[in-house]
């Protein structure tokens, strides 16, 4: 995963606002004035939205990165000790979490993005995942 500091260095006009969050113009348009709102999650995950709606591809790849840098090796999910033991918010919150590893590789492909074997690999991971939640829920 990069390191936040990483990306934070290479955006302009950063701004700390709050606990983990940031504003800094947008690398992937012509951005004069702070649209980019970049957040450290507890579990590590780097959040990136621009107001000024530029896609999360185009934003990772104007920072010469890709998405899986965004998101942490391994998740430490404080309230549970071992997958798949989930209580019912770990378990929604890891739905959420293996949805939105789908939800932006199924953007990239959209765009007519190939996925590399890295990313690939990781989708079948959240895949296989949401399985094993699926299993958890009907036990």
């Amino acid at each position: 995963m990069s390191s936040l500091d990483t990306i934070l260095n290479q955006l302009d006009k950063v701004k700390a606002y709050g606990g983990n969050k940031w504003l800094a113009c947008c690398p992937a348009h012509n951005d004069k004035h702070p649209s980019l709102k970049v957040t450290l999650t507890d579990d590590g995950k780097i959040l990136i939205k621009c107001w000024a709606g530029c896609e999360i591809t185009a934003i990772v790849t104007a920072l010469g990165l890709e998405l899986q840098d965004l998101f942490p090796d391994k998740v430490n999910y404080a309230k549970g000790k071992k997958p798949p033991k989930f209580n019912r918010i770990e378990l929604f919150e890891r739905l959420v979490f293996e949805a939105l590893i789908l939800y932006v590789a199924i953007q990239q492909l959209q765009q007519g993005t190939p996925l590399n074997e890295v990313d690939a690999l990781r989708v079948s991971q959240a895949m296989s995942l949401i399985d094993e939640l699926k299993a958890e829920v009907k036990s």
